[in-house]
């Protein structure tokens, strides 16, 4: 699976990860849409239907596990993608992700050569731990 022409979703609230993120996905042929919290996700996911969400797990308002919990049980977006991304990496926080639901989990700093490769394997195959 190619990732080019893919819309993707960043819910994130620091500036700087916003950037990196979507230098690194924009890099790759994909439409990057951004929300800055949980709420703003949800909102935006009524007007987008995007390939997958990459999520922070620490955010104001709504966190990305109440955010993932709330995607889940709607039947309009239960099936996208979610990949957890967290500068407070640990094998606990990871396991945890992905017990909770979300399709991979990839620690702060994203590694911009490797992301979209493991993206692509999340999309097309099965939960990824880095």
């Amino acid at each position: 699976m190619n990732a080019n022409g893919w819309q993707v979703l960043v819910v994130e609230d620091e500036n700087d990860s916003i950037k990196m993120v979507s230098k690194i996905l924009s890099h790759h042929g994909i439409q990057v849409y951004v929300a800055n919290n949980g709420r703003e996700c949800l909102t935006r996911l009524n007007e987008l239907s995007p390939t997958l969400v990459v999520m922070d797990l620490a955010m104001p308002e709504m966190d990305g596990w109440e955010t993932l919990h709330h995607m889940r049980a709607n039947p309009v977006s239960a099936h996208i993608p979610v990949v957890a991304i967290t500068a407070y990496h640990s094998a606990n926080v990871a396991n945890d992700a992905v017990q909770a639901g979300f399709d991979a989990y990839f620690p702060k700093p994203l590694d911009p050569k490797t992301f979209v490769t493991d993206l692509e394997e999340v999309v097309g195959i099965e939960p990824c731990i880095t």
